[in-house]
Parts: C-alpha cells; structure tokens; sequence
C-alpha cells in the first residue's frame, strides 16, 4: 500500500512549485510535517536488546493531527467508540 508520505515525497515539490503559492501555510506544513514522520528528519531513538544486541531505531512521529500515520490509532479508537 502506498502511503500518503510517499506520494508527498515523490509529488510534494512539483505541486508545491506549481501551487504553493495559492495554497494556506498550514497546508504547507502539513504536507512538510507529513513528509518527515517517523524518519530520521525529525530523529529518534535507538534501543538495543541486551540479550541479542540487535539495534532497533524507532523514529519520532510528527503528531501533526493530518497524518495519516499519527492518526491511524487515535481514528480507529474513535470509530470503536462511535
């Protein structure tokens, strides 16, 4: 499945280049929010298993209430609890 970052990523620049413009500064930074979520743009943590040593990076999530990513667990909670 394709998610909403990629298309921002792949898309984001030209859209924004032809639109940008036109378009209000909270879209602007939606689309900038989303496109960074859980990458290394916006850091992380590393943890590392002490039995194994295997490393894990856990990027931090933007929280921006437009991300499809953030948003997934709070969406479906509230659909349960309609």
């Amino acid at each position: 499945m394709v998610k909403l970052a990629e298309i921002f990523c792949q898309h984001g620049p030209a859209y924004r280049e032809q639109f940008g413009d036109r378009m209000p500064a909270s879209h602007l930074q939606a689309m900038a929010d989303i496109e960074a979520c859980r990458t290394e743009a916006l850091g992380g943590h590393v943890y590392t298993c002490p039995a194994c040593n295997e490393v894990l990076y856990s990027y931090h999530s933007c929280r921006n209430r437009h991300c499809p990513q953030c948003q997934h667990n709070a969406a479906q909670e509230w659909f349960k609890q309609q």
